[in-house]
């Protein structure tokens, strides 16, 4: 590993830190930031993100509030069920390669409605014609979901960890995102608590 490499894995190290203690000030209804036309204005000349998000497009989930984060700190890239699509991969593969991000947090979430549609197809060995795509690429996650559900006792839950620790790989490979940190978290909505994923 080169000087430079080390370099940046600390970099991504410190600001996931950051990441998780802003979290930490949501989860107690303390924030830092209070996001209004002031903090905007200020922002608006230049943009130095230290980290991207790449989540859901459930409208429960704002990343830019869940960590704590001002104008300009935070990427944050949507698809439903965070599916790595050319258009998602691209975006982020922007943000290491244009603006410097050294870490991108692939953010999963309770109750998701695109991991629910998809094991509801498995199940009924059915595609939705308008959930399709979507149903498509989150058919294995799902799959093994039920697969597996006499060890897990939620089955919802544990897809969507699936598709998280998948997503997570399917990024980590490709070299367009060499020295990126990309770790995986889930959010609960009930509680506001972001935690890590395991890689296994």
């Amino acid at each position: 590993m080169t000087a430079t490499s080390l370099m940046e894995n600390h970099r991504a190290a410190s600001t996931l830190v950051d990441l998780l203690d802003g979290n930490g000030r949501f989860v107690a209804g303390e924030p830092r930031y209070r996001r209004d036309i002031v903090a905007a204005r200020t922002a608006a000349p230049d943009q130095q993100p230290s980290a991207a998000v790449f989540t859901c497009i459930d409208s429960r989930v704002t990343a830019e509030s869940v960590f704590d984060c001002d104008f300009g700190q935070l990427l944050v890239v949507r698809t439903a069920g965070h599916v790595p699509d050319r258009a998602a991969v691209g975006s982020l593969e922007f943000a290491a390669a244009e603006l410097g991000v050294s870490l991108v947090v692939v953010l999963g979430h309770e109750r998701c409605g695109a991991i629910n549609a998809a094991l509801h197809a498995v199940e009924e060995e059915s595609h939705d014609p308008r959930s399709g795509y979507l149903v498509e690429q989150l058919w294995q996650p799902a799959s093994q979901a039920l697969a597996e559900s006499g060890e897990e006792p939620n089955t919802a839950s544990h897809a969507m960890r699936l598709q998280v620790r998948r997503t997570v790989a399917d990024l980590g490979r490709r070299a367009s995102l060499d020295g990126v940190l990309v770790v995986g978290a889930v959010y609960d909505l009930d509680t506001g608590v972001v935690s890590l994923v395991d890689e296994s």
